[in-house]
């Protein structure tokens, strides 16, 4: 699971280590360029850019993954659509967990409707 990183943590979010006043060089988010970032549900949180929409719930509320926070395209060749039991997914499970003899949706479509891998 990829940590988050809430605004208001000038201590621990600093590249030095010290501390950071706001809009300087190393005040985390504001230091890096936009495009780096993504904004969680709660908006004291962050990911970087590259973890949303990338199947795994970053953010952990499934805002970097689902609407009305993110929209993002269906899941892809190697996901399986389904309402998922394991927290690390949102809506969609890797293809590989089909058909593996462990529950990962929660109408068991993984195990019995699923071609797998």
């Amino acid at each position: 699971m990829n940590k988050i990183f809430p605004q208001g943590d000038a201590e621990s979010n600093t590249a030095a280590g010290g501390k950071a006043r706001p809009g300087e060089e190393g005040d985390v988010p504001r230091s890096l360029p936009s495009f780096l970032l993504a904004y969680c549900g709660d908006p004291a949180s962050w990911i970087y850019s590259d973890q949303k929409c990338d199947g795994t719930n970053n953010c952990g509320d499934c805002s970097d993954e689902l609407s009305p926070v993110t929209a993002c395209p269906p899941c892809g060749p190697g996901w399986w659509r389904c309402t998922p039991t394991v927290f690390k997914y949102c809506s969609c499970i890797p293809r590989v967990l089909c058909q593996d003899h462990v529950q990962h949706c929660s109408d068991w479509s993984d195990e019995y409707v699923c071609p797998g891998p």
